[in-house]
């Protein structure tokens, strides 16, 4: 293969030295002709990364020797961020970042803004990869702002996601989560598929970090759904080394290690030498959990010979950390020991790359101290009049500040309040259709001398309303209470359809119905979608369940409605506007709940298809803490 690519390039110079080569002067001044000659050329350089890095690398410098006598701005750039991604990939950061910016100014002078800011993005990502986080926001934040100006929004996720992706390794878990689901949420307007698998994959990993391991699991088959769409192998890779990771966690050590391997499959096929290691460290913590030291100590050898090519120090750490503890198992001390010194070795050259660090960060604020005492004696002359002018400017900007905050606290909390007699108000309503689907029934009975079934009918419906309005104006009602009017809802709709709609109530033994109380009409906005919406009423064999457990480990009562309807992915069509009654006060409901409470509701909905293919319908799901009368 090399030949022919050797013998490839050997018959275009020549061809190119009998009808004028492109380096020369001549053919330079002529743009038009040979312009796509050079992006040509900046694309090979491109396809050069994986097949031939190190003459990728030689050739760069030729296109952009080439690029530089043609004296077009806008391909010096392309060149020379080309090149810079190169290295990058060939992880010689710091070349990488002297062809970046060198590519800034050109971008800069064909005024292609959008470009600068891929560029700054770009370095950002070395900043980050080298642990320099202060460095990486600056630069992602450069490039948010350009993205903004152009309104770039799909820019603007992106940032959101890799600035997230530094706060989650400074530790900080609450900006990452923030950020993470700033991006998920612009992903999501933008239909972006491919980045919502990797989005969710983050988040998965954040709170597996916190060991949630449910959490991240939810996330985790989410992110898996968008992968297997759009077939991502460096992503699958990833991914399923987070499944292994939850499932070592869980101490389900075959199951992890199958994960394992497949993503070091991946891994191999695809080049990804700076994930490898990873796959073979994780792998041997399972093999030596299993006490297959030897299987263990091949990976990590595989481990070890990718870190030292690439200088990748914190997982050759990882490495020789691994290989001390199955020495110290084996009880082979002395080996054990070795490995120790060499772990902390790299442990201390890392801490004095951050002392070097902070010394050049100490010598520049030494540097200001000194500017500043000079400006102090300068100064010195500066009289009361005016410190007592600059001290009431501050006070004023101060007490502005307070009093715009107190402003939008206290409108805050009125709109609040304002939504919860609202909803107050909509509870105490019943559905307008619903009412009146409902009395014309009892006129069809009452035409048709059906007196009794028009009797049954009216007094399920008057205490179904009573239940309704006594209902909302409680902030709290028993298990019981709700349950009694999910049963009459129900049997009205079957009286009204004239069919048999089969219900369910599972009910944990340990829940006193009497006792645990729960915030009013909960479920019956989500069992009154399932009919409608979920086109149960058209459904000859149709089944509602509704499930309640007492969860002891978060003291919580867990509630799982789940219907057979067409479920909820059909339903979505494009361009639809119509959006129930029901769901909206379940929502503003979920609002105030998560506002005047210290636990967090949320609720999760999920089409039955996504775990079977040969179920349908759909499961709705939340948790709700244990309340006492």
């Amino acid at each position: 293969m090399r030949k022919l690519v050797l013998f490839s390039l050997c018959f275009l110079l020549i061809h190119l030295s009998l009808k004028g080569s492109i380096f020369s002067k001549d053919s330079l001044k002529n743009r038009p002709v040979h312009y796509d000659q050079y992006l040509d050329s900046i694309k090979k350089m491109e396809s050069l990364r994986s097949t031939s890095p190190s003459y990728c690398l030689k050739f760069g410098k030729q296109v952009i020797k080439m690029t530089r006598n043609l004296g077009d701005p806008s391909l010096i750039g392309l060149a020379e961020k080309t090149q810079g991604v190169s290295y990058f990939y060939q992880a010689v950061y710091d070349t990488a970042l002297v062809h970046f910016y060198q590519a800034i100014p050109e971008f800069k002078k064909a005024e292609q803004k959008l470009d600068v800011g891929k560029v700054w993005n770009n370095i950002a990502v070395i900043y980050r990869r080298t642990n320099k986080a202060e460095l990486a926001l600056e630069g992602y934040l450069k490039a948010k702002e350009i993205y903004e100006k152009l309104g770039y929004k799909k820019g603007i996720a992106t940032i959101y996601f890799n600035v997230g992706g530094v706060y989650q390794s400074l530790g900080n878990f609450l900006e990452t989560e923030h950020y993470y689901l700033m991006a998920k949420s612009l992903f999501e307007d933008l239909d972006y598929g491919a980045r919502l698998g990797e989005v969710n994959m983050n988040l998965g990993v954040l709170y597996l970090e916190q060991k949630q391991y449910d959490r991240a699991l939810r996330y985790l088959n989410k992110s898996e759904i968008f992968i297997e769409e759009y077939g991502n192998l460096p992503q699958k890779g990833e991914l399923l080394l987070n499944f292994g990771e939850v499932a070592f966690y869980k101490k389900e050590y075959e199951k992890a290690l199958s994960y394992y391997d497949k993503c070091e499959e991946i891994r191999i096929r695809i080049s990804d030498f700076w994930g490898l290691p990873k796959s073979y460290i994780y792998s041997a913590q399972c093999l030596t959990e299993l006490e297959r030291y030897d299987e263990a100590f091949d990976k990590l050898k595989k481990s070890e010979d990718i870190c030292l090519k690439y200088k990748l120090s914190e997982d050759l750490e990882k490495t020789y950390l691994q290989k001390s503890i199955i020495l110290e198992k084996k009880k082979d001390f002395e080996q054990a020991l070795v490995y120790n010194k060499k772990v902390q070795f790299i442990r201390d050259s890392l801490k004095l790359d951050d002392r070097t660090q902070r010394l050049n960060q100490l010598e520049f604020i030494h540097y200001l101290d000194l500017k500043e005492k000079e400006l102090e004696i300068k100064d010195l002359a500066l009289s009361r009049k005016n410190i007592f002018l600059l001290s009431l400017m501050i006070l004023i900007i101060l007490a502005t500040a307070f009093v715009l905050f107190y402003i939008r606290s206290r409108s805050y909390r009125n709109k609040l309040q304002t939504l919860s007699l609202e909803q107050k108000v909509r509870l105490s309503q019943m559905n307008p259709h619903f009412l009146f689907n409902s009395l014309s029934v009892i006129q069809d009975f009452i035409l048709d001398n059906d007196n009794d079934k028009a009797f049954s009918y009216l007094s399920k419906l008057s205490g179904l309303v009573r239940g309704v309005l006594e209902n909302s104006t409680q902030d709290y009602i028993t298990v019981r209470e709700e349950l009694d009017i999910l049963s009459a809802y129900i049997e009205l709709q079957n009286l009204r359809f004239g069919q048999g709609i089969s219900y369910r109530f599972d009910i944990d033994s340990e829940i006193d119905l009497d006792e645990i109380r729960i915030p009013p009409m909960l479920v019956q906005p989500i069992i009154e979608n399932a009919l409608v919406h979920g086109e149960l009423r058209n459904n000859p064999e149709a089944e509602i369940k509704l499930c309640l457990l007492k969860n002891k480990d978060t003291n919580n009562i867990d509630f799982s409605i789940e219907d057979n309807g067409v479920g909820i992915d059909i339903k979505k069509k494009p361009g639809s506007t119509h959006k129930s009654m029901g769901t909206k006060i379940l929502h503003d409901r979920v609002r105030i709940y998560n506002y005047y409470s210290k636990n967090t509701l949320s609720i999760d909905v999920i089409d039955l298809k996504t775990l079977n293919k040969n179920l349908h319908g759909t499961r709705v799901s939340f948790s709700i803490p244990l309340c006492k009368n």
